[in-house]
């Protein structure tokens, strides 16, 4: 059985102390989807939930429930 999410996954902006910017998706409730985020990142980085949705395109975009990815564009 494939226990891949199929669905539009939530986005989360992070901003680094110097600025810098990143974009995350995560395979989540969008309600844990900050916390499952900030887990990944250092303490004084910055994570906020976007209004955008990640819709997977192809096979080697999909996530597993519970999976945290950074976008890279």
């Amino acid at each position: 059985m494939d226990d891949s999410v199929h669905t539009r996954w939530p986005i989360i902006e992070v901003t680094a102390p110097d600025g810098g910017r990143s974009l995350w998706v995560a395979a989540v409730h969008p309600d844990k989807a900050v916390a499952a985020v900030k887990a990944l990142v250092p303490w004084n980085y910055v994570a906020r939930l976007t209004i955008h949705r990640f819709a997977p395109s192809r096979k080697s975009d999909e996530l597993r429930a519970g999976q945290v990815r950074r976008l890279r564009l």
